[in-house]
């Protein structure tokens, strides 16, 4: 079952004469789901890649920098999301650093898409509506050319969700806000930072305990389609 902790508990990772340490927070084989969180520093990386039928959806946590992708180079700032699919090769450059949350997935070449975009801006996103007043962007999905996840940011008001779950399976990580969440029975306390995963099915409940605001969530699940998508337990 998933475990709940601050990316900054998994021990990082780097490549000698890479500038990128990589903290792998969770991963399901079966279905080809993996979350990661990228810290650039000053420079340029080694190049990277999601691998043949495989794609990686990227999202800008803080700082600015360029993503450098097949000879084309596309800005980095927060809240800006990026997709690399395939084979196509790619570098992270910042003059001062530049962190990130990623997710690799299969591609589904049986999902009818859209032409790829190569980035989204959160801001320009509509604000969409789900059960319990709770709202969503969506940012990544086939109909902006990402076959095999849907990747969006969720917006939970002051209250405690319905248990209920996903016909998908979902990481998560949360954006801002404070709160706790109920998996399968197990109670966590999330804030920012804090990363989930939530195999298809299992018994769920999330709740803001934060006096004003959202708590907001980065979400990326397979196979893609609504975030509103659920059922109650």
């Amino acid at each position: 079952m998933s475990e709940v902790f601050h990316y900054e508990q998994v021990r990082p990772s780097r490549a000698d004469g890479d500038t990128v340490d990589v903290r792998e927070t969770h991963r399901d084989d079966a279905n080809g789901l993996r979350q990661a969180v990228y810290h650039a520093r000053a420079g340029r990386s080694k190049p990277r890649s999601p691998g043949a039928d495989r794609l990686e959806a990227l999202f800008v946590l803080s700082g600015t920098g360029t993503l450098h992708v097949d000879g084309e180079s596309h800005e980095l700032r927060p809240e800006l999301a990026l997709l690399v699919v395939g084979e196509s090769s790619y570098e992270i450059a910042t003059d001062d650093e530049v962190v990130l949350v990623s997710v690799t997935a299969r591609q589904r070449p049986d999902v009818a898409c859209a032409a790829p975009r190569p980035w989204i801006d959160l801001a320009d996103q509509v604000k969409q509506d789900a059960v319990s007043d709770r709202e969503f962007q969506t940012l990544f999905d086939p109909d902006s050319g990402c076959s095999g996840v849907t990747q969006f940011v969720g917006y939970i008001p002051t209250l405690r969700t319905p248990m209920h779950f996903h016909p998908y399976s979902e990481m998560v990580f949360v954006l801002s806000g404070t709160g706790q969440v109920e998996i399968a029975g197990v109670t966590s306390e999330i804030g920012a930072g804090s990363c989930f995963y939530l195999p298809a099915g299992v018994h769920h409940l999330v709740e803001n305990l934060g006096e004003d605001g959202y708590l907001r969530l980065l979400g990326v699940f397979e196979p893609a389609g609504s975030p509103s998508e659920n059922s109650p337990a």
